[in-house]
């Protein structure tokens, strides 16, 4: 039986964020799927340069682009404009956040990247491989996607616009799925629930014994169809929910947060805080307006773009 590692009406529940520099030439957009792979793909994006802004248009990068952990993985296709050619990896859970040099800096004929970024156990019913073996890892995506590769390059090689290669990766998404346990799918569908709706303040403990399952069984699932532990992830939606109360602007009041997300005090909200955004809340707050994945706040359907 085709299996689903989660429901779509789970996508709505977790809205992580990330966060972009400030260098003027760049632009990022974002499109969620088609319905059929809500389940599945948080969304498309796509991040590269300006061509008709020049150096002279430049600003210095006073605030570094930030990857966060959110306990989702990501399919990556470059378009190098001097060899005319696209490159193909697949990136694992980040366990601890980095700052992202320029693009420029990178892979300056680097025109764009195009991202499907999988929602939390999305990946796996594509692939099929345990997620924790590429966990703070990217990797040619040959080495993990040998399904029907090559008509994606080809598809893809014919595209001129962000539109256009949607269109492609919806159409060749939808189709693909590998074997799944439906008792696995029940049991991810349901623990990713309670996480979700409880942002990430239920203990494993609990978390187990409401599925009733073993702690052990329960790590083993979320290593392979997550790639992180139960603990771990439970603590990324936590922060990711601190995070978006930040970006709507209830930053003020640090032990308010602290209280309302369940932290012991505001010095141990610091402490898990620091740990997935590589700051301090009060650093945030004075950088929430670079925000790039403000997608969730639109309505669905609407493509996000956002010029730096």
């Amino acid at each position: 039986m085709e299996g689903w590692s989660v429901d779509s009406s789970l996508h709505p529940l977790f809205r992580p964020i990330q966060m972009n520099g400030t260098v003027r030439n760049t632009y990022y957009i974002e499109q969620i799927p088609s319905i059929s792979l809500m389940a599945h793909v948080a969304c498309y994006w796509e991040s590269g340069s300006i061509p008709h802004l020049g150096e002279q248009d430049q600003e210095p990068v006073s605030v570094p682009a930030r990857v966060l952990p959110d306990g989702c993985t990501d399919m990556l296709i470059s378009y190098d404009s001097v060899r005319s050619a696209h490159s193909y990896a697949y990136c694992g859970n980040y366990s601890h956040p980095f700052a992202v040099p320029k693009a420029s800096d990178v892979n300056p004929s680097a025109d764009y990247t195009f991202g499907v970024r999988f929602f939390p156990g999305g990946a796996y019913v594509f692939h099929g491989l345990p997620l924790e073996g590429f966990t703070d890892m990217r990797i040619p995506l040959e080495e993990c996607w040998p399904v029907r590769l090559n008509e994606l390059q080809e598809r893809m090689a014919g595209t001129k616009t962000f539109e256009e290669r949607v269109q492609v990766m919806n159409a060749y998404l939808s189709p693909l799925s590998v074997q799944t346990n439906t008792y696995e799918n029940d049991l991810m569908k349901n623990a990713l629930y309670r996480i979700f709706i409880n942002g990430g303040r239920m203990s494993v403990s609990e978390l187990a014994m409401r599925e009733v399952v073993s702690e052990r069984q329960l790590h083993r699932k979320f290593a392979e169809w997550v790639g992180i532990s139960p603990k771990r992830f439970s603590e990324v939606v936590r922060f990711h929910r601190v995070l978006g109360n930040i970006h709507q602007g209830h930053e003020a009041d640090g032990a308010a947060l602290a209280l309302n997300h369940g932290f012991f005090d505001q010095a141990h909200l610091i402490r898990q805080f620091r740990k997935f955004y590589g700051d301090t809340p009060l650093t945030a707050a004075k950088e929430h307006h670079l925000i790039l994945s403000d997608l969730y706040n639109k309505s669905a359907g609407q493509s996000v773009m956002l010029k730096t």
